[in-house]
C-alpha cells in the first residue's frame, strides 16, 4: 500500500520548471514569501523552455524611452502592441489579460535579459524591441533570477500527480519523486500552475513535454478550462528521421532569402496565394494561412502517406540552394555552433536537399492557445489557485501571434505577486486526508490493473485520434468521430496497465497519468471544436469556411459538473477595442486584407 513519506509546507508552491514558474517563484518569494518550486525535470532546463527557437520583447516606445535602447522604434508603442494582439486574435482576448501583458512586459522581460548577461548569455536586439536568445541561454538565465532571490527552495525530478483540497480551496499537490520512488504531499497556502500547453499529435515539433498536466489537475479541481479549440501548428521536419519534430524547415522560411516550391505527394504544386508565401519572412499571420491553405490540400488526400508534403527545390541550382542557407547559418551564428541549430546540423540538411531535390515536411503542433481560464491577476477563481504562461489562457484569444515567451515571463511574476500578497495573513490550511487518499489511490489503482490497455497502444490511439480530429481542417463528422473515439479510449484507459509496479524508476506510471491528462485536454478540444460552427483563428472548419461575428464572436468555457464536461459561450472582456460588427465573413480574404500580423523584422536588425 503507497503511503505518503514525506510532507513539506511553503506558502507558495510553484508547478513547474519553465518560464513561468521561474518568474511566478522570484516574485512571490520577493513579496516575502516561502517559495517551493516542483518539477518534473530539472528548473530551467526542462518543460518547452529550453527548446525557444526565437525571440521575446516588449513594445518599442518602452525600449526607446525607458531602457534607452536607441535602436528601438518608438512608434511601436504599447497601444500597437495592444491593438495587434487583440486585432491578431481575432477579437477573442481577455482584454484585461492584454492590458497586463502590454503593461507588464518591459521590466520583466528586461530583468531576464539582465538576469542572461549577468552570466555571459547573448541576447541580441532587433527592431522594434525584440532579443533572439536561444532555450539553454534563457533556461540559464531563468535560474540565475531563482538561485539570486532568497526563499524558494526546488524540488527537482518531482512530478506532481494531482492536486490537494480543503472543501473548495487547493492547499498543495501531491508528488511523485521519480528516481527516489516515495511520494511528497506538498503543502501550501497558494499552488501555481505554470506547466506548459498540450499537443496530443503524432507528429510534435519540438515543443515534446506538453502532456496537459496542468489544465487537467485544475479542471479536475473545479477550474475552467477555456478556448481549447484553438491550436497552432507549424511546418515540422519529417525526414531526416534524426531531426524529425524539428521546427527548422519552418525558421528557413523566415528568412527572406530562402525559397521553395510547396508540392504534393505526386509532385504537384499546392497552390498558396503570393501574397501568402511574402509573408513568411515578414509575419507571424503566415502561420494561419499555411495552416488553412496546406490543410485544403491534405484534406484533399493530397498528402503523403505519413500525412505531409514536400519542399521541392528542383527549379534551384545547388550554388542557389547554398546562397539560401547561408542566410539561415547566418541568422543561427553566435547563438548555436557554426552550422547547427541546436543540435540539428543545417550543412546536413542543405545537403540532403541538394541530392533528393526535395524534402518531406508536415505539420507538428506547436503551442495550444487554450487552458485554464484565469483573470488579468491570474487567478483561476478555485480558492488557493492560480496559472500562468500556456497553461492558462486568455491573452491570445484565437490566434497567437505575440510572443509566447514573454507571455509566460510576465504572467508567471503576475501570478506570483497576486498569491503571494493574497495569502500573507492566511495561516496554512492542510490538505483534507480523504484529497489525499483519493490522488494515492490513483497511483495504486494504475499498479494494480491487469490485462488492460497498454501504455504504447493506448499513446498510439490518442495520437490517432486526435490526427483525424484536432487537424488542420475539421469537419462535423470527424469532430463528432473523434468525440466519440475519445469517450470510448477514456473508458478502456481506466484500466491502463503498466508492467513495473513500484514507483521506483517507473517512466510507464508517469506516462501513464501524462496520458490520462493528454486526454482530457484533448476530449475537451474536440468538444469545443465541434461545438464552434465558424472558422476563426486558428481553428478551421472546412464545413463553416466564414468568420461569423454574428454567433460566434465568444469564447467557449468548459466546466466539470456531476462528472460531466459542461460547455457555455462567454463574451470576451472588453476594455479598448470594441467587438467587430455582427457579420459573416470570408476567412482568407479577411487575413489577406485585414491590418493583421505583426511584423517580423529580424533581418532589418
Amino acid at each position: 500500500m503507497l503511503q505518503v513519506k514525506e510532507k513539506i509546507t511553503a506558502d507558495v508552491l510553484v508547478v513547474g520548471g519553465g518560464g513561468a514558474a521561474c518568474t511566478a517563484a522570484v516574485a512571490a518569494a520577493r513579496k516575502g514569501a516561502k517559495v517551493v518550486i516542483v518539477s518534473k525535470g530539472k528548473t530551467g532546463n526542462s518543460g518547452n523552455t529550453i527548446m525557444i527557437g526565437g525571440s521575446y520583447g516588449m513594445d518599442g516606445e518602452s525600449a526607446y524611452h525607458e531602457y534607452h535602447i536607441k535602436e528601438a522604434d518608438p512608434g511601436f508603442t504599447k497601444e500597437e502592441l495592444f491593438r495587434a494582439i487583440v486585432n491578431d486574435g481575432f477579437h477573442l482576448s481577455d482584454q484585461k489579460i492584454v492590458e497586463q501583458f502590454v503593461e507588464d512586459s518591459p521590466r520583466i522581460v528586461y530583468e531576464v535579459k539582465q538576469w542572461g548577461e549577468e552570466i555571459g548569455e547573448k541576447f541580441e536586439f532587433y527592431r522594434p524591441a525584440n532579443w533572439d536568445v536561444t532555450g539553454r541561454s534563457m533556461g540559464r538565465a531563468l535560474l540565475r533570477g531563482v538561485k539570486k532571490t532568497p526563499n524558494i527552495t526546488i524540488y527537482d525530478d518531482i512530478a506532481v500527480t494531482d492536486l490537494l483540497k480543503n472543501g473548495k480551496k487547493v492547499t498543495g499537490a501531491l508528488g511523485m519523486d521519480l528516481y527516489g520512488g516515495k511520494l511528497i504531499q506538498f503543502e501550501a497556502k497558494a499552488v501555481i500552475l505554470a506547466t506548459g500547453g498540450f499537443q496530443p499529435y503524432t507528429l510534435r515539433s519540438t515543443n515534446t513535454d506538453s502532456t496537459g498536466d496542468g489544465q487537467a489537475m485544475a479542471y479536475r479541481a473545479g477550474a475552467k478550462l477555456a478556448d481549447m479549440e484553438f491550436i497552432l501548428f507549424m511546418v515540422t521536419a519529417m525526414e531526416p528521421n534524426e531531426i524529425r519534430g524539428s521546427i527548422l524547415p519552418a525558421l528557413c522560411t523566415f528568412r527572406a532569402a530562402f525559397d521553395y516550391d510547396p508540392v504534393d505527394a505526386k509532385g504537384q504544386k499546392i497552390d498558396i496565394p503570393e501574397k501568402v508565401r511574402q509573408m513568411e519572412s515578414v509575419s507571424e499571420m503566415c502561420k494561419v494561412l499555411d495552416m488553412y491553405y496546406y490543410g485544403k490540400a491534405l484534406n484533399e488526400g493530397r498528402g503523403t502517406e505519413k500525412g505531409g508534403f514536400y519542399f521541392d527545390f528542383s527549379r534551384f541550382t545547388d550554388e542557389e540552394i547554398d546562397t539560401m542557407f547561408d542566410a539561415v547559418m547566418e541568422h543561427f551564428e553566435g547563438f548555436y555552433r557554426h552550422g547547427y541549430y541546436h543540435s540539428e546540423n543545417i550543412m546536413e540538411y542543405r545537403d540532403l536537399i541538394k541530392k533528393k531535390r526535395r524534402v518531406e515536411v508536415g505539420f507538428g503542433g506547436e503551442y495550444s492557445v487554450g487552458g485554464i481560464r484565469v483573470d488579468e491577476t491570474m487567478f483561476t477563481g478555485v480558492p488557493g489557485l492560480y496559472a500562468a504562461g500556456e497553461a492558462g489562457c486568455g491573452a491570445f484569444g484565437a490566434n497567437r501571434v505575440a510572443d509566447a515567451v514573454t507571455e509566460m515571463l510576465v504572467q508567471g511574476y503576475k501570478a506570483g505577486e497576486t498569491a503571494a500578497e493574497r495569502t500573507e495573513k492566511e495561516e496554512l490550511l492542510h490538505s483534507d486526508e480523504a484529497s489525499v487518499q483519493a490522488a494515492v489511490n490513483v497511483l495504486e489503482n494504475l499498479l494494480k490493473n491487469e490485462g488492460g490497455i497498454h501504455i504504447g497502444e493506448a499513446r498510439r490511439r490518442l495520437q490517432d485520434i486526435s490526427d483525424s480530429t484536432l487537424k488542420l481542417l475539421r469537419t462535423e463528422e470527424t469532430l463528432s468521430e473523434g468525440v466519440k473515439q475519445y469517450a470510448k479510449l477514456e473508458k478502456e484507459m481506466e484500466n491502463l496497465t503498466v508492467a513495473g509496479k513500484g514507483l521506483l524508476y517507473n517512466r510507464e506510471i508517469l506516462e501513464a497519468l501524462q496520458l490520462k491528462n493528454l486526454l482530457t485536454c484533448s476530449r475537451i478540444s474536440a468538444k469545443m471544436a465541434l461545438e464552434r460552427r465558424e472558422s476563426r483563428g486558428l481553428h478551421l472548419r472546412e464545413d463553416y469556411p466564414m468568420i461569423d461575428n454574428e454567433n460566434w464572436q465568444v469564447r467557449l468555457v468548459a466546466e466539470r459538473k456531476n462528472g460531466e464536461d459542461h460547455l457555455e459561450k462567454e463574451a470576451p472582456t472588453v476594455t479598448k477595442i470594441p467587438l467587430r460588427k455582427p457579420e459573416k465573413i470570408d476567412y482568407s480574404t479577411f487575413v489577406l486584407t485585414e491590418d493583421l500580423g505583426m511584423k517580423n523584422m529580424e533581418d532589418a536588425k
